[in-house]
């Protein structure tokens, strides 16, 4: 039997109609990475590994260079992870600094894992002043290495996504914060410090209670400063890169 074109054709366009459209998946989130003087251990490679395994954020690798030449235009997102953070401050320079100030001013969003958080607050002449936050007790900075639990608060839970109140974390040298009082932004506090490293012949107690992961505003973008190092913990690898999805989903449309 032959089948008459017209009635082939009106099969297949038949046909076709119950072929589900897939939508196409919006392109992925461009995150620069600070890798340059200043930036260095474990935690730069498995946060490309975490990131690596994200379809909704890309890693791309940057040096002070690349940020003074205006780079971070092509970004959404800065994360500077451990190390010295005096050492980026100064491997950035005043124009690099200035760049990153502009670049969250602007609505980027920053991320500062310990050494980056120190980067990050306020009080040094390397210092990016993103955050409200000071560094306490600045000559007993080396406190050693240990896991330390943390407590989330209500913000911090919906900004990580997650239900438990405790978690316990790798903690080494990383800044004890407090807030700027009277600060033109809040410091939000994601979470605190249940425990603390003391160095010998230093005052116990600071850290118990202080900011241990904070968030503010900064213009019209956002500044995460994390002392610990949930990206080294197994566990906590995805606090980082929730971080930036609820910041990137929060944006401040008007200054």
């Amino acid at each position: 039997m032959i089948v008459p074109r017209v009635l082939l054709l009106a099969a297949v366009v038949s046909a076709l109609a119950f072929v589900p459209i897939r939508a196409k998946a919006p392109p992925a989130v461009a995150v620069a990475m600070y890798a340059d003087r200043g930036a260095y251990g474990n935690g730069p490679a498995m946060l490309e590994d975490e990131f690596a395994r994200t379809a909704d954020l890309r890693l791309t690798k940057v040096t002070a260079d690349d940020i003074r030449a205006g780079k971070l235009a092509d970004y959404r997102v800065l994360v500077v992870p451990g190390g010295t953070g005096g050492t980026q401050g100064k491997a950035l320079g005043a124009a690099g600094r200035a760049a990153v100030r502009s670049f969250v001013e602007r609505g980027g969003t920053f991320v500062g894992i310990c050494a980056g958080c120190y980067l990050a607050s306020t009080g040094y002449d390397w210092s990016l002043d993103l955050l409200p936050a000071r560094v306490v007790d600045r000559a007993n900075w080396e406190r050693g290495k240990g896991t330390l639990p943390l407590e989330l608060t209500a913000a911090g839970k919906e900004w990580f996504g997650r239900t438990d109140d405790r978690v316990k974390v790798l903690y080494c040298n990383g800044p004890v914060l407090a807030p700027v009082e009277d600060a033109a932004e809040p410091l939000v506090v994601l979470a605190r410090y249940r425990g603390e490293r003391v160095r010998p012949r230093a005052e116990a107690g600071l850290m118990l209670g202080s900011p241990a992961v904070v968030a503010a505003r900064y213009g019209k973008g956002w500044a995460i400063g994390v002392s610990p190092h949930p990206e080294q913990t197994d566990g906590l690898k995805d606090l980082v890169p929730s971080a930036i999805r609820w910041a990137l989903a929060h944006p401040r449309t008007s200054r």
